[in-house]
């Protein structure tokens, strides 16, 4: 019998509680089927490690950060708990992002000096922008940890955490450099001279190279993916990429009834920006082998708080400076892109819809319907959806299974944390 099924064997009796197995024992076998390359031959954990970590009750094993978090799960000598106390979500992964930094401008080497220049632009240090995804992520892997019973052979699940969240962070990695390559190819489409408050890529080494560094991170996210061996994160990460380009055509080639769509546009904006984070949390939860339903959880957690933060985006377009944006304001509505504020005001003022036909190259037009929206409730009303949509990701995330361990509690409640920074943020 071959080490590795010995040792599955051995995880599905422990979690399983005895020979005959329990529901820990699906789990384990889940998690040992939905990553195949999941276990190396490491050591087991120090035995002045398990023993600090087997006297903390409710320890979990899918975040590499446990055995450390595992030993400060007490409560307080004032009485609150680690859990309870408001934490900023960025700090909790700081160190995993920067850990996650290095590594992604180690993956955009190239053998070309000017395409490794181009691929890394948005990852150099000061240039990363908010890192909002990969710290989404990240949470969502703390916040679907598995508890280990009391029982447990620690040393047996510290390999599977320390292999399992690098896996995690590989989902992260992977999905930056998607999104990344998003932006370079969106900033050529759109002729951008600015992003993230810095001069755009193509405006410096023009638009072939933008796009080509754009291609080249989306084929170093494939082999970031093909390395996980799981064919089902595989499907959902190449999904995303194809609703970024289905979103993109949609938003370039728009009828004259589907520029007045809030359906429409809703569906746009959910293949633009929504899918590719929502298909990285269901990634998450799929190789850390979760059940269907779980996994659900996690993708409309990540379904809802893309929306939400794309309604908001559009708000800001209207109300934000291109100071504090990092990129033009307006640049919507002079590009002719129609949004939730000016679809509202158009319900509201149905003469609006034709200036919207006769588009916005002419600047009295762009004057004519900023007056409109002014006067409608179409900002109100686009904060509005984007709160039920915040509304929507928070029940997801309370949604999931019970968990007493404090690292999952702290995480649940920084995702819930992140929904409302998202709803109240001015860039």
């Amino acid at each position: 019998m071959s080490w590795r099924w010995a040792l599955a064997r051995r995880v599905a009796t422990l979690v399983g509680g005895g020979t005959g197995g329990g529901p820990g024992a699906a789990q384990a076998q889940r998690l040992f089927s939905s990553s195949g390359a999941l276990l190396g031959r490491l050591p087991p954990a120090p035995p002045q490690i398990r023993n600090k970590v087997v006297g903390c009750r409710g320890a979990a094993f899918v975040n590499s950060r446990w055995l450390h978090d595992a030993t400060q799960c007490q409560t307080r000598q004032d009485g609150v708990s680690r859990a309870e106390e408001q934490q900023d979500p960025f700090e909790l992964v700081a160190d995993e992002l920067s850990i996650l930094g290095n590594r992604l401008r180690s993956m955009v080497v190239a053998e070309v000096p000017k395409l490794e220049s181009a691929a890394e632009y948005f990852f150099k240090v000061g240039a990363e922008g908010k890192r909002f995804r990969p710290t989404v992520l990240l949470l969502m892997a703390s916040a679907l940890k598995f508890p280990i019973p009391e029982s447990t052979d620690v040393g047996v699940f510290s390999i599977l955490a320390s292999k399992l969240r690098t896996r995690q962070q590989n989902i992260a990695e992977i999905t930056e450099m998607i999104h990344v390559a998003s932006l370079l190819h969106d900033d050529v489409l759109d002729d951008a001279d600015t992003r993230r408050g810095v001069t755009s890529l193509n405006c410096i080494m023009g638009n072939k190279l933008s796009v080509l560094a754009g291609d080249f991170l989306l084929s170093r996210a494939c082999v970031a993916l093909a390395a996980l061996g799981n064919t089902e994160v595989v499907s959902l990460m190449a999904t995303a990429v194809g609703h970024l380009v289905t979103g993109e055509t949609m938003q370039m080639s728009t009828s004259r009834e589907q520029r007045r769509s809030m359906e429409y546009y809703l569906q746009k904006t959910y293949y633009k920006t929504a899918s590719l984070i929502s298909n990285s949390c269901k990634a998450v939860a799929i190789l850390a082998g979760h059940t269907a339903e779980v996994s659900v959880l996690a993708y409309e957690y990540g379904r809802n708080l893309g929306l939400a933060f794309q309604l908001i985006d559009d708000v800001l377009d209207f109300t934000g400076t291109s100071a504090s944006l990092g990129k033009g304001s307006l640049s919507d509505i002079r590009h002719g892109i129609i949004t939730a504020p000016m679809l509202y005001a158009m319900e509201e003022f149905p003469q609006l819809q034709d200036v919207v036909d006769q588009g916005f190259d002419n600047p009295a037009n762009v004057e004519i319907a900023l007056d409109y929206l002014q006067k409608s409730r179409g900002i109100e009303r686009t904060k509005e959806l984007a709160q039920e949509h915040v509304n929507l990701a928070v029940k997801a995330i309370e949604a999931l299974p019970d968990s007493d361990d404090e690292d999952v509690l702290i995480s649940r409640r920084a995702l819930i944390d992140i929904t409302q920074r998202v709803i109240t943020r001015t860039k």
